[in-house]
Parts: C-alpha cells; structure tokens; sequence
C-alpha cells in the first residue's frame, strides 16, 4: 500500500512539475495586448482554454486528466472515474510573507465543486492542494496545483467550475471554470440549454382550516437540452393571510443536469383570522444556463382555498317535563355561531312518537358569524306515559356541506282526567268520599237553642236588677218623709 502511494505521489510530481513549466511558458502570453494565451499541455486542447483572467484574479494555467494510477487519459465516458489537476496561478500572493498568517497558521486554499450537473464533487478528503512552497511564489504570483481525486463525469457540459477561497480574510472567493476536453459527447458549441419547467404544485388538496399549517410542495424539472441549468433556486410569493411557518419562502437547489427533476416542500400557516375564500401563492423557479449562464425562470400560480372552523352549536333548549293528554306544551331552543364564518339554511324539528309540533319543521334561515337565532314549538300529546322526542337541526357549512345536530328529551304525559272541573276537586276518579250526614236533631238547632238561653237568662237578670233598683229608690223616698 505505501509502495503504491509513493508511485501515485512521484507521478503525481512529474505532472506538477510538467504543469509547471508549462504555466511559466504560459505568463507572457496573459500579459500582450489582447490579454489572452493557451497553454502547451497537451492535455489541454487548444479549443477549450479558459478565458482571459481579470488583472489581479487568480487563473488557471493548464490541467492535466488521468486515472487513479496517475495514466494519463485522452476520453472521459459518462460516469467515468478520474483525476483532474489544475494548475493554478494566483497574482495575489506575490511574497513568500504571505504564505504566514498573522496568526502563525499556514495559508491554505478551500475548493468547492460548484458545476455539480456536469462533474460529481469529490468527498473533502479527495480534494488536495499541493504545498504553498515559497520557491513556488515569483513575479506571477503563486503557483499551486488543485487535484481532484475520484470525481466523475456526469455527462452533458463539460465544463469544470468551482469556488476558490483561502482561510484568511483578505481574500474574495473567485469562481473558476475550465472545459475539459477530454469529455466524450460533450459539446459546449451550439449546446441547448435546459429550460426549467414547474410540472406540479400542490398542498394536498380539499381546504385549510384557518389557523392551521400545510406543506406546499414543489416539483421542477430541467426539460429538455443538451446542458443542464446551474443555481436553480424556488420562490414563494404569499398572500398576507399565509405566512412561513418555518424555513424560508426561498429554497436553493443548485445545479440540475438536463432531465432531472427535483422536489421542494414549504411549511406554510394559514393566519386565524383570514376570512373564508380562495388565496393565490405564486410558485417562482429561477436559474441559469450552464452553457452561456443566460437567466432561466418559470412560474405557477396555485390556488389556496381557507375556510374558517365551524363553531356552530345549540346553546339552549327548554322542553316540558309533564303534561296531560289533550294538553298544549311548549318548548324552545337556541343556537349560536361563535366561529368567523357564516352557517346556512338553519332548520329545526321536533319529532317523536305520540309528539307532533304545530310548526313542524321551522326553516330559519342563515346565521352570521357571532350572532343567534331561536325557535319556538306547540306540542302535542296522543299517548300516556314517558315519550321520548328528538330535536333535529339541520344546516350548511361555507363550503356547501350539509350537516345535523341533534338532542334527545323525554317527557311524563298523564291520562286525561274525565267528569268534574279541575278547580272543584278534579274528576269523579280523584273525588274525596263525603262523610255521610248525620240523623236526629242538627247541632246547629242545639248552638241556636244555646244561644236563646242564654239570652233569656240576661234579660231576666237585667229585669230583676231594675225591680231591685226600683225597690230601693222608693224606700229612700219613704225615709225621707219620716225624718221631715
């Protein structure tokens, strides 16, 4: 295994060495009047250099394709395996100095595969830089080679891209690309790029109850092409009634190869208090060409409809415990919407064996959100004993559904009382047995005899009283006389 190594390392050093030469070859033609140069390697064609670097920007010199051997290769198939060096001239490092950060640590570079619908990005292990060596640093800038181990070619553009960044903070990230020609079928000239296309949007149908959460899914596909579309990124633009109920409304897909597809979910919220209705959330796709980086979008509009909860109820209901056959009753119930929407052809009945109502079934009508309505009924009676009745409500929701809610009761009905006015002590069957009249002389004939008798003797006591009074009035009189 270290046998093996050291000779992937060796050649991999015969070919630095190579990339090398050929970059100092190279710098003098970057710096004529048009700006522009090719590099000697021959494993770059001459058709497929990259273009002029900006004055200051880091650019690549030459590359080089093997396989994991170090074999130097001439065609890469789709799906095909392989190593890829780039040689790298950064004119921003000009002094070995800078190889030192003011931390003590070593400068270094960070590689991330950004054309990842052409060229399957490497683990982190398999993306190396060879040593930042103060011999490596001239008049040009530094010089340093990128080595992609194991990446593989996916098809479509052959054009390698990829961010370079350093671990200071000095620095800009550059974006770097490079068409390796050795790509089979590959073809940047001409190429049809992709067009990015919403084949669906769909939050799951039927409503959403206000104040609820939903998920809102999102398909796109790159249709068509040669080359696949690059920063592929979805939007939501939302109503004031839906918000994000987590995430964000914008999701970042990256790169898509021609044909694929791909799918992104949004966690939405239904607000509270949006009324009931259809709300329109306009799915938006955006990218670019990743063959001359021209804008690629696309658009849905998806059709959200929010209902509020229904919170209709039977607030109050009054029926009669007891009644007498024959007799009228009289029973009453109340309902109230307490939700935000309105509820629909409200009707009520009153039914039950040996029960019938002189309404029958009341319609009232609708009831809005926050108010109540009542209905009043006449019942009437055919048998004795305990009825049992049922109160039946029917109505429609906002979206059309019919719906029921119903109460039971029961109630005592007594057999009608016959003969007799309620008010003298009810009919012959609830009369008391008067106590037979009793024989010879009344008692009221003996109070009245008392009574006379007693009078008899006060107005013989008051007669005698007077003789009496008379009697000693005369003798006063006689003794009167005497005494003259």
């Amino acid at each position: 295994m270290k046998n093996q190594t050291k000779k992937v390392l060796q050649k991999t050093g015969v070919i630095l060495a190579m990339v090398m030469i050929f970059t100092m070859l190279a710098v003098p033609a970057w710096a004529d009047e048009t700006g522009s140069g090719t590099s000697s390697s021959a494993s770059t064609s001459s058709s497929d250099t990259t273009p002029a670097p900006v004055a200051g920007d880091p650019y690549i010199a030459a590359y080089t394709v093997t396989d994991a051997a170090g074999a130097e290769l001439q065609r890469i198939e789709e799906g095909q395996k392989c190593r890829i060096i780039i040689a790298v001239v950064d004119p921003r490092i000009t002094s070995a100095d800078q190889l030192t950060l003011a931390d003590g640590r070593a400068l270094a570079a960070n590689i991330k595969i950004t054309s990842t619908a052409s060229f399957a990005s490497p683990s982190l292990g398999d993306i190396t830089t060879t040593t930042f060596a103060a011999d490596k640093v001239g008049a040009a800038g530094l010089q340093y080679a990128i080595i992609l181990n194991d990446i593989t070619y996916l098809g479509g553009d052959n054009k390698l891209s990829f961010d370079l960044a350093y671990n200071d903070n000095t620095r800009q990230l550059k974006s770097m690309s490079q068409p390796i020609s050795q790509c089979v079928g590959s073809s940047t000239e001409g190429a049809k790029a992709s067009a990015l296309v919403v084949t669906s949007a769909s939050y799951g149908g039927g409503s959403i109850n206000a104040g609820s959460d939903f998920a809102l899914t999102v398909d796109v596909l790159a249709s068509g092409g040669t080359v696949g579309a690059e920063n592929v990124a979805v939007n939501l633009a939302l109503p004031e009634q839906i918000t994000v109920a987590s995430g964000s409304t914008n999701i970042f897909v990256g790169n898509m190869k021609p044909g694929a597809s791909t799918q992104v979910t949004f966690q939405l919220n239904a607000s509270a208090v949006a009324n009931g209705g259809s709300y329109n959330i306009t799915v938006n796709v955006s990218g670019n060409s990743a063959s001359d980086s021209a804008a690629l979008t696309a658009q849905m509009p998806v059709t959200v409809p929010i209902v509020q909860p229904e919170r209709f109820e039977i607030s109050r209901t009054d029926f009669p415990e007891y009644l007498s056959m024959g007799e009228e009753g009289y029973a009453s119930v109340s309902f109230v919407n307490k939700g935000k929407g309105i509820i629909y052809n409200v009707s009520a009945e009153i039914t039950g064996d040996g029960i019938t109502t002189t309404e029958g079934n009341q319609f009232i009508g609708n009831i809005a959100a926050g108010t109540e309505s009542s209905a009043d009924f006449t019942i009437q009676t055919a048998n004795a004993g305990t009825l049992n009745g049922l109160l039946t409500v029917t109505y429609e929701d906002e979206k059309g559904n019919a719906k029921t809610l119903t109460k039971e009761f029961s109630m005592t009905v007594e057999e009608m009382q016959m003969g007799g006015d309620d008010t003298m002590g009810g009919g012959m069957d609830t009369m008391v047995p008067m106590e037979p009249e009793p024989t010879g002389v009344p008692v009221w004939v003996w109070i009245v005899v008392g009574v006379g008798v007693v009078a008899a003797v006060v107005v013989v006591l008051v007669v005698l009283k007077k003789k009496k009074a008379k009697r000693r009035a005369a003798q006063l009189m006689e003794d009167d006389d005497e005494d003259i």
